[in-house]
């Protein structure tokens, strides 16, 4: 049986105003204000009207779709001879042709974890490298269909107007071939780059960080970024991301840039130490939790925030 129960869950918070953001009442995502951070960035205009995409770093660009309350980023990485495409977003429009508008060279897609919102584009592509848990194969084979995600196209997650042609009642996320499986440690080398393969489960059995050392990025998927982070899924490990965030706080003072997969796109590496000392508090019940209700409670921090369900908080707290 497909584990739906996140879904149900954030359907519920979010049909409480409560999203991926911050907001705490319905956004307009047609007129929606870009965040702060991206005033900072080189946009890279003209090449699509539902993502927007910007240079966030050495042949490194931000791929981002602010139009939808998910506030998804994904990372195209360019080396001299290949690319790496971590994560293909939502599958609302096509990835695949922003991507050809910036780059000529082959594309390989990797994705930070199989929730829906990071592999909606990628059908649309022939090499695509995976982490082998059953989570992984599950989404590959079945993708995920209407019902579980029928959420994200409601007219308060997006802004329809940007997507007129959009199908909203069959709208899913379509299955995908699995080119080859990777794990802890593997190198991907695009040509004169090289990118370690880091596993990060907890927030999904199959969560993966990417670090591209030579140049000090470290891009964290879900496992961490500013915003609230998820962790009430059936899917998630609490002891799992424990030790996932801690071993992220040690590689702190050998990176120089973090990108995570929502929100804001260039963080600073102080937050992965943030993460673990904040969530250190959490586990020792020194800090007070807001109650959200469907057994959620969210834990609020400076720069993130934990939105952690009630069984996992319980089982962390007892270690």
């Amino acid at each position: 049986m497909r584990p739906i129960s996140f879904f149900f869950a954030l359907t519920l918070i979010f049909n409480n105003s409560f999203s991926q953001t911050n907001n705490t009442a319905v956004t307009d995502w047609c007129n929606h204000p870009s965040r702060e951070a991206f005033s900072k960035l080189k946009e890279i205009k003209g090449v699509s009207h539902w993502f927007k995409v910007y240079s966030v770093g050495e042949n490194l660009i931000a791929i981002t779709e602010p139009y939808n309350f998910e506030e998804v980023i994904s990372y195209l990485i360019i080396g001299k001879n290949k690319a790496l495409l971590f994560d293909t977003g939502m599958g609302l429009d096509s990835i695949s042709s922003v991507i050809k508008q910036l780059t000529k060279l082959p594309v390989t897609v990797l994705n930070s974890h199989t929730h829906p919102d990071h592999i909606g584009g990628n059908y649309e592509f022939t090499n695509i490298l995976a982490m082998k848990t059953n989570y992984t194969l599950l989404h590959a084979k079945e993708g995920w269909g209407h019902d579980a995600i029928k959420w994200e196209v409601t007219k308060d997650a997006f802004c329809m107007q940007e997507l007129p042609g959009l199908d909203t009642s069959r709208y899913a996320i379509k299955p995908f071939h699995i080119s080859r499986f990777v794990k802890d440690g593997d190198e991907i080398d695009l040509g004169g780059r090289k990118l370690q393969i880091i596993s990060v489960p907890g927030h999904t059995p199959d969560a993966i960080a990417l670090l591209d050392k030579t140049n000090g990025y470290l891009f964290t998927g879900d496992t961490f970024y500013e915003g609230p982070i998820y962790l009430f899924a059936e899917e998630t490990d609490i002891e799992a991301y424990e030790k996932s965030i801690a071993k992220l706080a040690a590689m702190a003072p050998n990176v120089k840039t973090v990108f995570p997969a929502h929100n804001n796109p260039v963080c600073e590496p102080a937050r992965l130490t943030e993460l673990k000392i904040n969530f250190d508090k959490l586990k020792q019940g020194s800090v007070k939790g807001e109650d959200k209700g469907q057994n959620t409670f969210l834990f609020k921090f400076s720069h993130f925030d934990y939105l952690i369900q009630k069984d996992q908080l319980e089982k962390l707290q007892k270690q």
